[in-house]
């Protein structure tokens, strides 16, 4: 979770109308982080409000979407926005049994 950081967002961003949510740069390497997005959570698409990671690599002091990670889609933008306020605190293995279409230790 950080406050301040350049982001170089891709056209097909922006098209898609996804929105950040949330930025976190690992805390091991400042090189790397994920974007936490949303889609969908205003409800004016048909499709399910969706939460969308990507992984962001510093290049020349800004940060880039280098590739997708994952993608949630939930029932209700409540639901999504929930997730959203959990995934930072989330553990690895809890988000590796998310992706994989697991059930996590903890509960949504």
């Amino acid at each position: 979770m950080n406050s301040q950081i350049q982001l170089i967002a891709p056209k097909w961003f922006v098209q898609d109308e996804l929105h950040i949510i949330e930025t976190i740069v690992s805390k091991t390497s400042a090189d790397t982080g994920i974007v936490i997005a949303g889609e969908n959570f205003d409800a004016t698409k048909r499709c399910h409000p969706t939460v969308r990671l990507y992984m962001i690599q510093l290049f020349n002091d800004q940060y880039e979407i280098t590739k997708e990670l994952d993608a949630f889609q939930f029932d209700t933008a409540e639901e999504a926005q929930q997730f959203c306020a959990k995934l930072p605190e989330m553990t690895a293995i809890d988000l590796v049994m998310l992706m994989n279409k697991e059930e996590p230790v903890f509960s949504i």
